[in-house]
């Protein structure tokens, strides 16, 4: 015991001179995780009796107990110090802030940016907007869209579902249409929305598992130039120049007919690049006029009412106008990648 509390004060006397806890982690390892004097007690109780070997064992624990309990207070008078002096700094930098600590500018993220386009777009054409849920009920993500519980497309939009019953986070925002049209069935009605949509997806450089969506609808005596209208305007809205579209007859449960939206590559103007796999058209969203079975699920007249839907990635549009091989730059906080649209 002599020779522990000899040690002790020795530990003592050289904590005092310590001032930052990168030292004291060194100091702390050389009397406690790689101590001689630990060892050397250590060894002795492999060769001792069971008398012996309690003795040994309540000087090991005092020891470490009292290093510790040093330790611990050197610790906290270290950190209250360094708290101190941060305080004071900031109230010194607070005095000459424009010498000491120039204030930059912040800027927007470029998928916020490309929102912001959407959003002014589709309020100059007064569009309704509806804040989206993200955690949705199955009749509103599925059953109302026209995609009945054996429907292939349900597994094509595998997602999470929860453990309640029939709640599933949400595989488009599309389910916004179904719960505007549900709640209001009086025409004309249009809408749109902006959110996360989550799918069991790979996660490489052009998918991911969670992207964002932005889904509007309008239900009124409308036909296809009606849509193509909304759909041209609102790319040439988003990418700032005149855009070539083109629509190829596709296949969609909750829009009949139904249309593949293409657009001449803006990298090469369509002559033909690695972007656009040498075709000159970029594949961009999925549009149609809304099936009657949706129009019937919300009690509308589909002898004479029509309606307009399209679904479009947020990412897309801005991985496209920017020219981004990679999905996961937008959501990998890198400061290097952001400022390339400051």
């Amino acid at each position: 015991m002599e020779n522990i509390e000899k040690i002790l004060k020795i530990i003592e006397k050289e904590l005092s001179k310590i001032n930052n806890l990168e030292e004291l982690k060194i100091l702390k390892s050389k009397y406690i995780y790689k101590s001689i004097y630990l060892n050397e007690l250590k060894e002795k109780i492999k060769n001792s009796s069971k008398e012996k070997i309690a003795s040994l064992g309540k000087e090991i624990n005092f020891y470490i107990k009292s290093a510790n309990e040093l330790f611990a207070t050197r610790e906290k008078k270290i950190i209250k110090s360094f708290s101190l002096n941060k305080n004071k700094d900031i109230l010194i930098s607070k005095k000459n802030m424009e010498i000491e600590l120039p204030i930059k500018k912040g800027f927007i993220h470029p998928l916020t940016q490309i929102t912001f386009k959407v959003q002014k777009y589709f309020d100059k054409l007064n569009f309704y907007y509806s804040h989206s849920f993200e955690v949705e009920n199955e009749k509103f993500n599925f059953t109302f869209l026209n995609i009945p519980k054996d429907h292939p497309a349900r597994a094509m939009q595998d997602t999470l579902y929860l453990s309640e019953k029939d709640m599933l986070l949400r595989t488009h925002s599309t389910n916004m249409t179904s719960r505007r049209l549900f709640n209001y069935d009086k025409t004309p009605i249009s809408g749109y929305s902006i959110g996360s949509v989550f799918r069991n997806d790979d996660n490489d450089a052009t998918h991911s598992y969670q992207f964002n969506q932005i889904d509007f609808f309008a239900v009124d005596k409308f036909s296809i130039a009606n849509l193509k209208f909304v759909i041209n305007n609102l790319l040439k809205a988003v990418f700032e120049k005149d855009i070539k579209t083109r629509y190829r007859v596709s296949f969609f449960p909750f829009t009949e007919p139904s249309y593949e939206v293409d657009i001449n590559c803006p990298n090469c103007n369509g002559d033909g690049c690695n972007i656009c796999k040498h075709t000159g058209w970029i594949e961009i969203l999925g549009s149609g006029m809304l099936h009657p079975n949706v129009l019937k699920n919300s009690s509308i007249d589909i002898n004479e009412n029509f309606g307009i839907a399209a679904g479009i990635g947020l990412e897309r549009l801005a991985m496209i106008k920017w020219n981004i091989t990679d999905i996961r730059d937008f959501f990998n906080n890198d400061l290097i990648f952001l400022k390339r649209f400051n």
